[in-house]
């Protein structure tokens, strides 16, 4: 038999996020409170995927977001998000691939791993060239290519699509999904479990026009070839052959290296030489 808190879960959850209140008992003890709230949004959710996934739905037909609206708070302090933007909770019978209007869809493990607001420019731009949109990335893509990044600036090697492409490998993991990877670092795996229902909807509040840099629009396929060369491309050959040290792609998106090279604008102070930091970061085995 069920205890009488989770029959108020279980209430709770057959009528949240429909149009009428959730029948609540005037006995005080019987007042849902936060945590059993949250419960029984997972417990809707649960019961959701079950039913999506026993009919062959894709993943982001099945999976709602688990994040809850106190969450809002660190997501916007971990990746630097300004008053530029707006960060929302998505409803609970809201998916990954129909944002609102205006909004577009980002998780916290992208993250975790180094994305920050607004997005560096190189990495749009890549975006663009491949045709889907940064927020079908999986986390550790973000990685390898912030880490990337930062080995190309600090070596001063002009970070170009043309140069990304000569350096990444990208595949697609699925409807919706992709991951890029690159061959001079480590520490980077490719799986990453449960970033799928951890996301939160963002819009860009700017006149200006295409604010975020590039195509936001999700796409099923990604176009790989290579772009035309520019009239001076830059010479790879010492950046290929120190790249053999193998870097440790955890180890350089530390904030204080994001933050040196621009690719973080939340002012926390390099840590060291940067020298040595680079250095640090080369694998041992």
């Amino acid at each position: 038999m069920s205890s009488p808190d989770s029959k108020l879960v279980s209430r709770v959850a057959k009528s949240i996020d429909c149009s009428s209140p959730p029948e609540v008992s005037h006995r005080e003890d019987e007042i849902p409170s936060a945590t059993e709230l949250h419960r029984a949004r997972l417990l809707k959710i649960d019961q959701d995927e079950a039913r999506l996934t026993a009919q062959g739905c894709t993943w982001y037909e099945i999976k709602a977001s688990t994040l809850r609206e106190s969450d809002i708070s660190f997501v916007k302090d971990k990746a630097g998000i300004s008053e530029i933007y707006e960060v929302v909770i998505p409803h609970v019978h809201a998916r990954a691939h129909r944002p609102p209007a205006g909004f577009h869809t980002f998780c916290v493990n992208q993250i975790e791993r180094g994305l920050r607001f607004p997005i560096p420019k190189f990495i749009t731009s890549l975006c663009d060239h491949l045709e889907f949109s940064p927020s079908q990335l999986n986390p550790n893509s973000f990685r390898s290519l912030l880490s990337l990044g930062i080995l190309l600036k600090f070596f001063r090697i002009p970070i170009s699509t043309y140069t990304l492409m000569r350096l990444i490998q990208i595949k697609r993991l699925g409807p919706g999904k992709f991951y890029i990877s690159n061959k001079c670092l480590s520490g980077n795996p490719s799986s990453h479990k449960g970033w799928m229902s951890r996301y939160f909807f963002i819009k860009c509040i700017s006149s200006r026009e295409n604010s975020w840099g590039c195509n936001m629009s999700w796409r099923d396929n990604a176009d790989t070839l290579l772009p035309p060369a520019p009239e001076q491309a830059p010479d790879l050959t010492h950046f290929l052959e120190v790249r053999e040290k193998c870097f440790n792609a955890h180890e350089l998106i530390e904030e204080n290296l994001l933050c040196y090279f621009r690719i973080s604008w939340k002012k926390v102070q390099l840590v060291g030489d940067l020298g040595i930091s680079i250095t640090f970061s080369y694998c041992r085995y």
